[in-house]
């Protein structure tokens, strides 16, 4: 993300079961906690490369209604209690419906801070969708509002029920996974699924896509196709699911591995691993300050 995992986000994302799950009291906030790791190494031992950070929202349940639950997501105030990340995305107000889908509910609130953004740092409306690598980092140069949804899905752990033995898919998995019992001491669910190929392979055509197009080099969509179809993938990804004593998800953690074997080089493994955290306000803030 921007002031998230934008270019990560290319790498892992999720799809989500459908049914009830526990929610907290209306108009109560809570503190939606990400952390992410990430590693590559070679294999002859070299690491190739590792990056590691955490970013927060504030979820606040505003309304229940018969078509879903209306939502509100922010930022975390900084010290001048102030919740500005200088990007646009944030607040927003969604639906989530009871299948667990999410709609937004201010377009046109947000579509004007868009404007106002790219009016304020100058950046031209042909440049929308394009990728830089200012500050240091890749970013998107994103203009389309319904992006907060898959920025509030990162962080999303109001999951639709979890039971023994259904299936739970994932969107680089090859097919749905069943769902397990964590030992009766930790109250939660567990899915273990394999990488499918081809869609990792979409995913790195996607990624040399932005790179060239990041370092001005001329790069057609069926040559990037051409060279991620000689590469050999395989992989897994585990997801734990903590809950509390109401059932309510309240920690996702994630780990992706995933190899990777270009014609002519070493085999590279890159291991992913997010966790997201509800906390209370008082506990996060807590945290924080330690």
């Amino acid at each position: 993300m921007r002031y998230t995992l934008a270019f990560a986000g290319l790498l892992v994302g999720a799809i989500m079961p459908s049914g009830v799950h526990g929610k907290p009291p209306q108009h109560e906030s809570t503190w939606l906690q990400l952390e992410y790791e990430r590693s590559s190494k070679l294999s002859d031992g070299h690491t190739s490369g590792t990056s590691s950070g955490h970013q927060a929202l504030i979820e606040t349940v505003k309304e229940e209604t018969s078509e879903g639950i209306i939502l509100k997501y922010d930022l975390p105030p900084d010290e001048g209690g102030k919740a500005d990340s200088g990007f646009w995305y944030f607040p927003a107000r969604v639906m989530e419906r009871p299948d667990g889908s999410l709609e937004l509910l201010d377009a046109q609130i947000v579509e004007a801070r868009i404007n106002q953004w790219l009016e304020k740092y100058k950046i031209p409306r042909e440049a929308c969708g394009m990728w830089s690598h200012g500050g240091g980092f890749p970013f998107k140069v994103d203009c389309d509002p319904q992006s907060i949804l898959d920025e509030i899905e990162s962080f999303d752990l109001r999951i639709p029920s979890l039971v023994d033995g259904a299936e739970y898919s994932h969107a680089l998995g090859e097919g749905p996974g069943i769902l397990t019992a964590l030992p009766a001491s930790r109250p939660g669910y567990s899915v273990t699924l394999t990488v499918d190929e081809d869609k990792v392979r979409a995913e790195k055509a996607e990624t040399a896509l932005i790179l060239a197009q990041m370092l001005g080099e001329d790069l057609t969509r069926q040559q990037a196709e051409e060279d991620a179809a000689k590469i050999g993938i395989q992989g897994s990804i585990r997801i734990e699911f903590d809950l509390n004593t109401s059932g309510a998800v309240i920690r996702k953690t994630e780990r992706t591995e995933i190899t990777v074997k270009r014609p002519e080089e070493l085999a590279e493994t890159t291991t992913s691993l997010t966790i997201v955290t509800r906390l209370d306000m008082d506990s996060a803030l807590e945290k924080l300050a330690n």
